[in-house]
């Protein structure tokens, strides 16, 4: 109780010498609680969306190994012998590891109609007749991906088969509503169809009603289908003033297993096969996961021809200000407890050389030198945690709009580079949004592809927590054992009757 007393005393006594000490203790606690809870709050989101981020990992061919295959070989790449397309067995296959949730996969087909009537100036449509050839190319420049699209006709009606409703994202995401009736089950297997309310009202269809599909390849190959429900498209026009109908309107939704049947019918004769393409789509449980599983493929026997892809760039763009940021405050952060923890050294040791006559009185009435140090630590104990305290409040209050103001600049400076990356190539727009990022896969078309624009955080959360408390609890403790050290070696070498004497 003396030493607490003896050290309130000293402390009221040399007011200057604290408030000094008090406001750099302060501005150390502000900045520290700044940086603390900007790297905490940036890392918990970082590794918040890192769970929650939806990492999907597609097979392709790989067009590069194929190109210096050719190259090296002096072979024209339409020459290259292509490896054989993955099949669903193989994609299951695949799927049976420790590192993947689900498989997602679609069968994808162009057929004819005796029925019903296509929208004329339907964009798939049109796209899918007229790109036939391309299509062929395509194929033949070494394209196995793509399916079984070949140079045959094309129908007016792209029907795609899905393993699974759950992973039909256009109606996950609301794109696409059903109005009227219900999508088929998951375990369907019959010939049943869900139909965009456009072709509905063309054709006069409702739920219910039958209409037969053909193989545009060979007509007697026919197959009905009925409809158990009808859609809505509620996406915004594609940007054509000239089309009256949605991209979706002659898409036709159905089970894999039906179309299945249908497409391996037509593959009796060669020249009668459907154009199809399986499409898949691997869910990871985590990002760490991508290599390991890359690996495991590779060990599985995937031929070296084809690559696996992942939107894990897609994630790694959208926390890329957060992550600078936590760099940021951590570096900071280091400096200013550098910077500090130094000043308060070389105050403390002013501070012992000009109370040195005190130190020799209370050596010299019988106080031992650990209590001398003792004293001398409790007052700086009580100053640092009074100015911890001050600094922590307004640290708390200017934690948020320093975070969010520092952000906004780390994703203005992001988005500054990338737009000057788009003008280098003549295009117009960065390329990146703004906005809370997520998880997820594109849309039905783009089901199982990789979006590369980044979604950016735009706010944090930057609060003053238990944590950032307790750490900044701990800072106090370290500076003052630090800069107390210093005094403790000093007044270990004191000799109480020198000091006396040498002031006398």
């Amino acid at each position: 109780m003396y030493i607490l007393k003896n050290a309130l005393k000293s402390i009221v006594r040399s007011k200057g010498r604290n408030v000094l000490i008090g406001i750099i203790v302060l501005v150390i606690a502000v900045a520290s609680c700044v940086a603390l809870s900007i790297r905490n709050s940036a890392n918990e989101i970082v590794n918040n969306q890192k769970a929650s981020f939806d990492i999907t990992a597609t097979i392709g061919l790989d067009r590069n190994a194929l190109r210096q295959q050719a190259s090296s070989s002096g072979t024209n790449m339409q020459d290259i012998t292509l490896p054989d397309a993955l099949t669903l067995t193989e994609l299951k296959n695949y799927a049976d590891s420790a590192y993947v949730k689900s498989l997602s996969y679609s069968l994808t087909a162009s057929m004819d109609s005796s029925d019903i009537t296509a929208m004329s100036n339907n964009p798939t449509s049109s796209s899918s007749t007229s790109g036939s050839s391309g299509t062929a190319a395509r194929s033949r420049a070494g394209m196995p991906d793509m399916g079984n699209f070949v140079n045959r006709s094309q129908g007016d009606f792209r029907i795609t088969g899905y393993g699974s409703t759950e992973t039909i994202t256009n109606f996950v995401n609301g794109t696409y509503k059903i109005t009227s009736g219900s999508m088929f089950s998951d375990s369907d297997t019959a010939n049943d169809a869900v139909i965009s309310d456009e072709l509905a009202q063309a054709n006069n269809l409702t739920v219910g009603s039958k209409f037969t599909l053909t193989n545009p390849n060979d007509s007697t190959q026919a197959d009905e289908f009925t409809v158990t429900g009808i859609y809505t498209d509620t996406s915004s026009s594609d940007g054509s003033q000239m089309n009256l109908f949605s991209n979706s309107a002659n898409q036709i939704i159905t089970n894999y297993t039906a179309l299945n049947n249908i497409v391996t019918a037509s593959q009796a004769n060669d020249d009668t096969k459907l154009n199809s393409q399986l499409t898949s789509s691997f869910s990871l449980k985590s990002a760490d996961d991508v290599d390991a599983f890359k690996a495991e493929l590779t060990a599985k026997g995937l031929n070296s021809d084809y690559t696996v892809s992942t939107n894990l760039n897609s994630f790694t763009q959208s926390v890329t200000p957060l992550n600078n940021l936590s760099h940021f405050a951590t570096i900071f952060l280091v400096l200013v407890l550098v910077i500090g923890a130094i000043v308060l050294v070389v105050l403390n040791i002013i501070n012992i050389r000009e109370r040195k006559y005190e130190v020799g009185v209370l050596r010299a009435i019988g106080m031992k030198k650990g209590k001398v140090a003792l004293q001398f630590i409790a007052e700086l104990f009580m100053v640092t945690f009074l100015a911890l305290g001050v600094g922590a409040g307004v640290g708390a209050a200017a934690s948020v709009p320093t975070a969010n103001y520092m952000l906004q600049n780390e994703i203005s400076s992001l988005q500054s580079q990338q737009s000057q990356v788009q003008q280098n190539f003549g295009r117009s727009g960065s390329g990146f949004s703004a906005g809370q990022a997520g998880g997820g896969r594109g849309g039905i078309g783009g089901f199982f592809g990789t979006s590369q624009n980044a979604n950016y955080i735009t706010q944090i959360n930057a609060v003053i927590n238990g944590q950032v408390l307790g750490e900044i609890a701990g800072i106090g403790i370290l500076l003052v054992l630090l800069s107390s050290g210093m005094s403790l070696v000093f007044i270990s070498r004191y000799e109480p009757l020198k000091i006396l004497s040498s002031l006398s």
